[in-house]
Parts: C-alpha cells; structure tokens; sequence
C-alpha cells in the first residue's frame, strides 16, 4: 500500500498475492546464483500493497540476504540521488554487514554535489562518470549479495531516475535483485520497461527484468483481512474501494449498506485523520488554482467538466481547463473515457480531499455547484444531490431554491424511479416549515407528493396527504381542485370505499365552476361510475362525453359507461361507447396514455364480456407494459386482474393462475383488500378448474379467503368471490353449497343482481348443481332459464353455456339424439366465443353422448380433439369427465375426481397406492370414498365393486 497507509493501518495481517511473493523469491535466488544483477519491478494503484508486498517478501523469501530501502518523499525530489542517499545511509537495517561504511556515505555526497543543480549545464560525459562511480559503489554493496528497494519512485529527482536508467542499461556485476516500486501513472519519466510476458509460466526461469502488476485483492481475501466487520458491511466496503487493500483500511468504521453512497451513509462519517494526513502527501504543494479546482471536484464528486469546475472554483475557465489536465498528470484525477469529463481517480481519495476543505468554503462551492448545474440544465439526481446537502445546513438559507429543485426533480424522474421522487418531494415538503406564507406552497408539494405515492401503490400515505390539502384548494376555473378530488376520490376507491369515493366526487362535480374546462369534469364523472360498478350499483346518467376534448380524460369516462352498460345488458349502448373510447385510446401516444391506467382496464373487461377477447388482450398488455415500466402499483393491480381474466375465459388456465397471483402479490403491497378478494377468488376459479389431484382443497380455501376479505354481496367483489367458492364447491363434490352461493349472490332466482351479460353461465352453473344433486327437474329450469337470458344477450360465448347446460339434461335424462344437437351448437359457440376450455369440455360430454349413440366415429373425434384442447388449457377435468359413464343419477352425483378414485377403488388397490398414484395423502383418499360410499348408496368396498362393475355392464 501506500507508505503513508501502511502506516495508518493497525493490522499486520497480510493475505493472498502468493504468486507474486514467489516470484521476488525466484528473482532473488537467481541474483545469487548467476552472480549478477535482476530487476523486479513493482507497480500498481495507491493504496494497492506495493510496499507491503516487497517487505513481506523482504521478511519470507530474503532473510539472509542484505537489504536496503530506500523511499522518496515529494518534498526532497530536488536533493540528488536522494533515494540512494536514503537506502544507503539513512534507509532501513541491513542484515549480514551490508559495508556501506563511512566512505561510501561520504562517496554518495560527493556524487550528489558532482551533479550540476540544472541538467542543462551538465555535460554527457560528466553525467555518465557519476553515473559509472555509483554503480561501482553499488556492486561493491553487493558483492555477498544485496536486495536494493527503491520505494515510491515517482517521486524520485532527476538523478536518481536518470541512475535507475543507467543501471538497466549497465547491469551490475553482482548478485544485486534490484527492487523498483512506483505508481506507473505518476511517473514523470516512464521506466524502461515493457508490459508483462502473457505467456511467462510460474515455473519458468526469471528473466532479468521481471515485472509485478499488482491487482485489487478478491472478496475472499478482503475477508480474512477484516475477519470482524459484518459480511454486508464488507460487501458494501469492498464495492466503494475495489479491493484496495489501503483504502478499505482508510474507511471510517460505521455502516455502509445502507446507502446507494456507502461512504457518505452515516451523517459525519470520517476518514481517520491519520489517513487524511497520509493522503494529503498527493496535493500538497499545488499551485492555488489547481488546488482550488481539485477542491471543486472533491465538492461535485460526480464526472466533471473543466466549466462546471470553473463555476464552483470561481477561477476563468481557462485556467481551469489547465489544472485539469495538470491534475490528470499528477494522477489526481483521471479523463473518463469517452467523454470530456474528469473523475477521482477513487471515491476515497475525493473524500479525503473534501475533508481537508474548510466547512464554509464547502457550503458555499454546494451552493455554486447547484446554481451552475441548473444552469447547465444537469441530470435531475445531480441538481437534488447538492439541494439535498444545502438543506443540511442549520441556518435554511438556500431553503426556497432548494425545494424548487427537489420539486422539479422529482417531477422529471417520477416515472422511472418514483421511490427516489418521494423521497425528494419528502425532504422538500420538511424544509418548507408550515407559516402563513407557505400554506400554498406545501400544499402544491404535498398534492405532487400525494400523486406520486398513490401511484406508487402507498395508498394510505396518499389518502392522508389528499385529505389534509383538499380543503385547502379554492374553487377554481382551471380544475386544480378537481383534480386533486378526483385523486382522492380514486385513492378511496382502490381502498374499497366506494360510497366515500362516490360521495367527494358528486360533490365535487356539483360544485364546479362554470367556466372549469371539461378535463376535470370528466375525471369525477368516471370516478362516479367506476364507484358505482364496484359498489355492486352501476350509475347511469353520467355526463354525456360524446362531444368535447379528445384526450385520456374523456376515454376514461367513455370506457366507464361502456363498462356499465354491458353489466346492464345494454350492448348497443356498450358497443357504441367501447368504439368511440377505443378510437381515442388507440390514437393517443403512450407518454398519453400511462397516466390513465384504468381506462385501458375498463376497455379490456367491456371488450372481454363483449367477447372481443383479441382487442382485450391487446388494450390490457399495453397498459401492463406501461405501467410497469412507470411502476405504477395503482394501476398494475387492476390490469392484472383484467388481463387473468381474459386468460381464463380463454382457457389459459396456468397464466390466469399466475396473473391472479401477482395481482394478489401486488394488492397486499398496496393495502387494497377488495382487490386482493379478486385476485384470490380468480386464482380460486382457475385452480378449480384446471383439476389436479390438491386443485378442488385449494381452489375452495382460496375461494373462502376472498370471501371473508369481502363478505358483502352486495359489492362485485363480494359477489365474484361468492361465485368462485360456487364453482369451488360444485367442482370439489358439493353442489348444495354451490347452488345455495349462486342464489345468495344473485339476490332472487332471476339472479337480478348478477351481471346480465353472464347470467347464461352462472345459470349453467345452477344446473350441472342440480345434475350433481340429482335434481333432473330443476336442472332443466336452470337450463330453459340460461336459454332465455341467452336469447336477450346474443353472445355466442353465453348461448354455448345455455345450449351445454339444455345438452347435458337431455343426456341425463337419456335423450341422446337431442342432447348430440345441443352439445354440437355448444362446441361451435364457443370456439366462436374463443372460449377454449368450455368447448374441450363440452367436446367431451359430445364425446360420451356420441359413445351412447353408437356414433363410433365421431366420438373418437371429439374425444381426440377435446383431449387436445384439454393439455392446451393445463386442465384435468376433461380427462376425468370422459371417464365417466352416461349412467344413472348416482353416477351425476359423483365429482369427475370422486369417479376416478372409485374406479381405482373397484379394481382392489389400496388407499396408500391410490393417494401415491394421486398425490395425495390415504386420509385424503379414505374421506373420498367416504363421500362415494354415501352417494352411491354403499357401506363397504365390496359394495363399491359390485356398483361400478354394473355400470361397466351396463356401459357394455
């Protein structure tokens, strides 16, 4: 490390650089035995561990062999051969009698006074008679063998240098290993030696000259060097230095892990001053402008330009120019590539350096650097870094234009890193201390903090924000107010306070000024209604925005109403509104349309319950995209939630359940417990159905989840939690409960309650319970029921639920031919309604009915193609369902599941096999045939055997 370091540190453990050592031992021992002169040079960075290396070696590889340091100091480089003078005279011990002596003391001061003081005068010939004399003394010093270290020589004078040459070029005829130790950087005259060998072996004879790069030690080593300091913090530190054995010792001994700057971290964090001495050793002696501007560099710390540095050193930007390159020289600091900008040559070195800048002078070169930065129009992290520094200081001089900064900064970046924005509008918000002339001030930073924590997904902090400053905001014709509402009523919302949200908005919107422009207007209007489709109660009479602006605002609204009007069945009206808004949306840009992520969630789900699974799809990816990319957890909860269900309607069971879970991952992060019973209840659903042998407990927990997150079925949510543990339940072998839920969530047996473009199928539902239940009678209801809604809907998708359920009638009631009718026009209408699952299924009840009729081929047919469409949805059901026979009510009783593990039952194996053959555990399996037992009439599995041998017989 460096000199000075090394003798800062208190440890003298030394770690790793084998090869190195080994290879000044090599040296050394071939300077004894061939008698003549090697040379090893060792380079590296500051701080690396040269000279600890060389005296470890000196201490392992070369404890019989004199030895002489030498080292020079930047303050002696005008005494001649000063670094000779050291190592021969005042230098370290030597060992074995190094004969030095008093004549060879006084030789080297009649060499130094031999050379003129200015090179110029001085002749070759004389030059080279000194040079000739030293190197005679030299030998003589090394006769039994000497190992000669010349420490830190890009400090060396002229001379000394010049003498180094001469030696390489003259070796010494002796056994002499002559050390050299240098920063190559910082060599005024580069050395005469070439780059290291790349094909040179470790085993290999040394050559004369050999040459040592030393590298930044690893993780590994760094850890056996500070065994005591936590791993994190260790990480942290080695990240800062690089490995850099002086430096890590350099560092103040308090945390950094908790900072993107670990050294900067902890408020007053110091180097030792014992480090800071060393390190100062660098630049002292600089001529005031350089030093003013190496002071300036230290205070921006980031890559600087010569004019930023001209601003904050107040010198002409000429001369500024020149001391960076004359500090470049010196190795302080160093051109980043690629750029005109300059950079510390390490993170340690710059904090040194601002340590050693008085306090005041530092304050004012911040306020400087935040004024030229300004000016320069710099990054936004670069102008808060300094604002956050000014606000530090006690007295809030800089106070006010420090928070425009933060203020602006935050408004620049909010989308690409929102936590970084909050905390600037956080730290803005502090400084403005709450008098009477700030009232308007702190209100304008909390609206823009309130904005970008909402959509940041902390929703509680925003909510608290919204309504301390709402009421602060006068009634006024350019929609400030309203759109401050309109956020507050969207926070409540997202929270579940759907009456809340309704009530600030209606409100509101009552009271808007005449002269308001429509943007606001339009942003409580779709506050209303998206309140209201979500409180279970659509509003309809929401302002008519056919007319006006052609922006976000207006889709927004237009997407609302449509959404409303297909839950009350108006499809016309829906289409007409879904068009318009698409229109709108498709022609916006996304820096447009990122901010209205709820518009693209409510054109997704109109589009999806008008069967336009396509255009859904496409809305609702593009607003994932745009959302994740802005990470707005606000809306991306929502629009997971939509995109699963597209997904599931369409059959794509394992990416319905993976959405779900995310959106679930996401709504417990934002505090919103409505949303998290949707995202539960969706992952319930497609669990359910995709069949697997844990599938139907699972599927029922999670559907029981959600609906004691909400219980109120008088709410969407409430209700499509009800109608997953429905299905759940009927699916899992209940269907009492099933069809107990479906009456309770649709409030009558017209099921009024319950969207009516899906009541086809939630009366589909209805009737496979009542199939299940052996309820023949009232499963054909249920059926006639989902025929007549279907009729008013006319949506293919929802006619295939109701001509499946009348199919599934006729075939339990033995109506084959009718039922073959029935179950065909299901498979074509849902392969119209792109409902993949629901037509495998019923590809595989026209499957069974077709094997009743006789049809041989075409129930291959549809048994193959229902099998296909079946892997392709990740489900199980359809395997299970074409096992069953077309049998007696017994038979409809049982869970596609429950028929399965009979006929494993009846074929004598054990409930051990059956649950390992399963997955599932024998207690599981013994509850199952329990529940067959009890349906097929039977006490025994005897009595199992002989039941399902029947109806094998009959299937015969």
């Amino acid at each position: 490390m460096t000199t000075g370091l090394e003798n800062a540190a208190t440890d003298p453990r030394f770690v790793g650089r084998r090869p190195q050592l080994a290879r000044i031992g090599r040296a050394q021992a071939a300077a004894l035995n061939r008698g003549r002169q090697m040379v090893c040079e060792v380079v590296g960075e500051p701080g690396i561990g040269k000279t600890r290396l060389v005296r470890e070696a000196l201490e392992r590889c070369v404890p019989t062999v004199a030895w002489a340091i030498g080292t020079c100091a930047p303050d002696e480089r005008g005494v001649p051969f000063h670094v000779f003078r050291h190592a021969f005279t005042e230098g370290q011990p030597r060992r074995r009698g190094l004969r030095a002596g008093r004549s060879t003391t006084e030789t080297w001061a009649e060499s130094a006074d031999a050379v003129p003081p200015s090179p110029a005068r001085a002749s070759d010939a004389r030059r080279f008679r000194t040079y000739q004399l030293a190197r005679r003394l030299i030998g003589l010093a090394a006769r039994d063998g000497l190992v000669l270290v010349l420490d830190d020589l890009h400090w060396a004078d002229a001379s000394s240098t010049g003498l180094i040459a001469h030696l390489l070029r003259y070796p010494v005829p002796a056994p002499l290993l002559l050390v050299l130790v240098y920063r190559p950087r910082q060599m005024a005259t580069p050395m005469p030696f070439g780059p290291p060998d790349p094909h040179e072996h470790a085993d290999a004879d040394p050559s004369p000259r050999d040459r040592i790069e030393l590298r930044p030690l690893g993780l590994a080593d760094v850890a056996l060097l500070h065994p005591h300091v936590d791993p994190a913090e260790l990480r942290a530190r080695y990240d800062v230095t690089g490995g850099n054995p002086g430096y890590l010792a350099a560092l103040p001994g308090g945390p950094t892990s908790d900072s993107a700057d670990p050294i900067r971290a902890a408020q007053g964090a110091r180097l030792s001053d014992a480090a800071v001495a060393v390190l100062r050793r660098d630049w002292a002696g600089l001529p005031s402008v350089e030093l003013a501007c190496l002071r300036a560099g230290a205070i921006v710390d980031a890559p600087f330009a010569a004019d930023l540095l001209a601003e904050v050193a107040q010198v002409p930007v000429s001369l500024a120019v020149e001391a960076s390159w004359r500090l470049a020289r010196l190795d302080l600091i160093r051109r980043v590539p690629g750029t005109g900008r300059f950079a510390f040559r390490h993170p340690v070195l710059r904090m040194a350096v601002a340590e050693d800048t008085d306090p005041a002078w530092r304050v004012e070169a911040c306020a400087r650097a935040l004024t030229a930065l300004v000016d320069l129009g710099a990054p936004p992290a670069d102008r808060a870094r300094f604002a956050e520094r000014l606000l530090a200081v006690p007295n809030g001089r800089w106070a006010d234009s420090c928070v425009d900064v933060l203020c602006r900064a935050a408004q620049e970046i909010r989308r690409e890193t929102p936590d970084l924005a909050i905390r600037w509008l956080r730290l803005a918000l502090r400084a403005l201390r709450p008098t009477a002339g700030s009232t308007q001030r702190r209100r304008d930073v909390s609206l823009a903090l309130a904005q970008i924590t909402g959509e940041a997904g902390n929703l509680a902090e925003s909510r608290a924000l919204l309504q301390e400053i709402v009421p602060l905001f006068p009634a006024d014709p350019e929609g400030g107010r309203a759109h401050a509402v309109a956020l507050w009523a969207r926070v409540e919302r997202l929270l579940g306070n759907y009456a809340e949200a309704a009530a600030i908005s209606r409100r509101e919107l009552a009271a808007l000024p005449a002269a308001t422009g429509p943007t606001g207007g339009y942003r409580l209007a779709a506050e209303i209604g998206a309140a209201g489709i979500l409180a279970g109660r659509p509003v309809v009479g929401l302002p008519d925005a056919l007319t006006g602006e052609l922006g976000g605002d207006r889709a927004g609204l237009l997407a609302i109403r449509s959404l409303a009007a297909v839950h009350d069945g108006a499809l016309d009206d829906a289409r007409g509104l879904l068009d318009a808004g698409v229109r709108i949306v498709d022609s916006l840009p996304d820096r447009d349309v990122r901010d209205h992520p709820d518009c693209l969630t409510a054109l997704g789900l109109t589009e999806l319950y008008l069967e336009r699974q396509a255009d859904a799809t496409r809305h609702l990816d593009r607003g994932l995209a745009l959302v994740r990319a802005a990470h707005r957890d606000d809306g991306l909860c929502l629009l997971l939630l939509g995109r699963s269900q597209v997904a599931y309607h369409g059959g794509q069971l394992a990416t319905a359940i993976g959405l779900a879970t995310e959106a679930g991952i996401v709504a417990r992060r934002i505090g919103s417990r409505d949303l998290l019973s949707f995202a539960l209840a969706f992952e319930a659903e497609a669990t359910a159905w995709r069949g697997g042998p844990r599938d139907d407990d699972r599927a029922v927990a999670l559907a029981r989840s959600a609906m004691g997150i909400a219980p109120d079925l008088a709410t969407w949510c409430g209700r499509t939690a009800a109608m997953a543990l429905a299905t759940a339940a009927l699916l899992s072998g209940d269907p009492a409960t099933c069809a107990e839920l479906v009456h309770s969530a649709g409030g009558d047996s017209r099921l009024s309650r319950l969207q009516s473009t899906l009541r086809p199928m939630w009366y589909e539902l209805l009737c496979a319970a009542a199939l299940a239940a052996g309820e023949v009678a009232d499963a054909e209801r249920q059926a006639r029921r989902a025929m007549a809604e279907a009729d008013q809907v006319g949506l293919a998708g929802q006619r295939g639920f109701a001509e499946s359920a009348y199919g599934e009638v006729l075939l339990a009631r033995g109506e084959i031919p009718a039922a073959l009718l029935h179950l065909e026009a299901a498979v074509d209408l849902f392969r119209s309604g792109g409902m993949a699952l629901r037509r495998s299924l019923a590809l595989a009840s026209l499957a069974r009915a077709a094997e009743a009729a006789g049809q041989v081929g075409a129930a291959a047919r549809a048994r193959r193609r229902a099998l296909e469409l079946a892997r392709w949805c990740g489900t199980e059901r359809v395997g299970l369902r074409l096992a069953r026979p077309v049998g007696p009510r017994e038979v409809a009783a049982l869970t596609d599941r429950e028929w399965h593990i009979a006929r494993l039952a009846a074929t004598g194996v054990t409930s051990r096999l059956i649950g390992r053959q399963l997955n599932i555990s024998p207690r599981t399996v013994e509850a199952h045939l329990t529940r067959i037992y009890r349906k097929a009439g039977v006490a025994s599995r005897s009595g199992l055997v002989a039941w399902v041998a029947r109806l094998d017989d009959t299937e015969r």
